[in-house]
């Protein structure tokens, strides 16, 4: 599991970033899992759900971490 600041979840390129880590690295995606903070989601949800999508895409697997400990709630998760 790799923690991913707000910053970083917010770059445009991130699933470009996490495909040439896992090519030089030979990690396969499905051992993968990312967590992202609920400010993420908060911040711009649009371009989260297109990230998340690509990172889906992938075969890897995303984690809430931190949920609830800011502005969000179980209706957030519905996005």
């Amino acid at each position: 599991a790799v923690n991913l600041s707000t910053r970083q979840f917010s770059n445009s390129d991130l699933a470009d970033v996490v495909i040439y880590a896992l090519a030089h690295s030979g990690l396969s995606p499905e051992r993968l899992e990312l967590e992202i903070t609920e400010t993420s989601l908060i911040e711009s949800p649009e371009e989260c759900l297109r990230t998340l999508a690509q990172l889906k895409n992938l075969g890897i697997t995303i984690a809430l971490d931190d949920f609830g400990t800011g502005y969000s709630s179980f209706s957030q998760l519905t996005m």
